[in-house]
């Protein structure tokens, strides 16, 4: 949302200063004037496009800090540790407290006492993820679809890995997308944009100009 509103911004102050240059003509001098602002406004456009993906490719490669900053909660952890679902809810909140590597052992303690529970591979999956362990993560992806072939989410992790991260296969990234928008899963993600991003592999200017409509042709 906040790059099609950076968009539809640029096209505005385009569409402004075209108005304004091309207003400035002087007898006789009409066409030389408009080529003049088409040339100024393209320049513009261009410069600004460029900030755009400059700033995309900045957030896209920044540091992820949910492993390595201390992080507060509202959540509490459970009462005692007994269950394989106590330690599944532990391994949730050392994760949202950014405690990675402890909740890697929670979810592990969790899997031992219940291998039959597709969440807790993907949620370990994603952990190791935010580590930037891709290699470890593609197995408990692979798990959790095993038992829940439908499960939207790890669909979505491991489309993400082979689309950014590890091991990139775009045809396999652009397979987990499609599943997941067959099985109804546009909202509430972000597979749209994704898509596109692995049918153009990757940022490109085109692709740039193709996210107005990306929600639009999510097919």
């Amino acid at each position: 949302m906040k790059l099609l509103i950076c968009l539809i911004g640029i096209t505005v102050v385009a569409a402004v200063i075209y108005y304004f240059l091309s207003q400035k003509k002087v007898r006789n001098k009409k066409s030389k004037n408009q080529r003049s602002a088409v040339l100024i406004t393209a320049l513009v456009t261009v410069i600004l496009l460029g900030v755009l993906a400059l700033a995309v490719y900045k957030s896209q490669n920044q540091a992820d800090l949910q492993c390595s900053v201390t992080h507060t909660t509202t959540d509490s952890p459970p009462a005692s540790l007994k269950t394989a679902m106590d330690y599944f809810l532990q391994g949730n909140y050392d994760y949202d407290t950014g405690n990675c590597v402890k909740a890697i052992a929670d979810y592990t303690t969790s899997i031992s006492l219940n291998p039959r529970d597709a969440e807790v591979y993907n949620n370990r999956a994603y952990t190791y993820m935010r580590m930037r362990d891709f290699k470890d993560a593609l197995p408990d992806l692979e798990k959790a679809l095993a038992i829940n072939p439908n499960y939207i989410q790890a669909l979505m992790n491991r489309g993400d890995i082979h689309n950014y991260y590890y091991e990139i296969n775009r045809s396999s990234a652009i397979a987990d997308y499609e599943k997941v928008i067959s099985l109804g899963g546009t909202r509430g993600t972000s597979v749209c944009g994704h898509l596109l991003l692995a049918r153009t592999n990757g940022w490109t200017l085109s692709t740039i100009f193709e996210l107005p409509f990306v929600n639009a042709n999510c097919q």
